[in-house]
């Protein structure tokens, strides 16, 4: 009887050093799973806001570069009308020199 009673206390300890054991390792695991969670969590928010901020220097520089053409098309059409006050003024210039009538 007493080689039966120590059989099952000794395997009573193994079984409570397998729980102990395996408790110890899935506490582990969450720790790890949990730091994992939030690293990922970390590295997607800074790459959002990276985004987000290239985002928003893409829009200013579309903005700049809409003035800019808007500027240059506002020139471009004050040229445009002075070429023709001058071909306008070379027309009567040449009908006057010629005699004729500017009309």
């Amino acid at each position: 009887m007493d080689a039966v009673w120590a059989e099952v206390t000794k395997n009573g300890i193994f079984a409570i050093a397998a729980a102990v054991i395996g408790v110890a390792l899935w506490k582990q695991m969450q720790r790890i799973s949990d730091e994992a969670r939030a690293r990922e969590e970390r590295i997607s928010a800074e790459a959002k806001a990276e985004r987000e901020l290239m985002h928003a220097e893409a829009i200013a520089r579309e903005d700049r570069l809409m003035k800019l053409a808007e500027g240059l098309t506002d020139r471009f059409e004050a040229l445009a009308g002075q070429y023709e006050s001058l071909a306008l003024d070379v027309h009567d210039i040449k009908a006057n020199l010629n005699g004729k009538d500017a009309a």
